[in-house]
């Protein structure tokens, strides 16, 4: 997606975009982990969430949130490297897709 399509959305909409590829990034590892594949699309989707996270910290609109983007991109990481669960990070994201619907 380029810069200006993804500046026509709002920050709601931006934030329960990127919470969809967490979705598809957990259920991608957990299929690798699990043997379901033998492909690891873990890194693909995880440059995904980093583009996207990127874009939003850059939107003129959304001036002043960019710690608070940093900070959600972090707990993406912290899932990665196993501090947190599953159902954490799934349940962090789906706040924002709650938010707009």
């Amino acid at each position: 997606m380029d810069a200006e399509r993804w500046y026509k959305y709002d920050i709601k909409e931006q934030m329960s975009n990127i919470h969809g590829e967490v979705v598809r990034l957990v259920r991608a590892r957990n299929n690798y982990l699990s043997g379901k594949t033998s492909e690891d699309h873990t890194e693909s989707y995880m440059d995904k969430i980093d583009r996207l996270i990127n874009m939003t910290c850059e939107d003129p609109k959304n001036h002043g949130r960019e710690r608070e983007l940093i900070s959600e991109e972090n707990e993406i990481r912290r899932w990665l490297s196993g501090e947190t669960d599953d159902r954490y990070i799934l349940r962090y994201w789906e706040q924002y897709t709650n938010a707009i619907s």
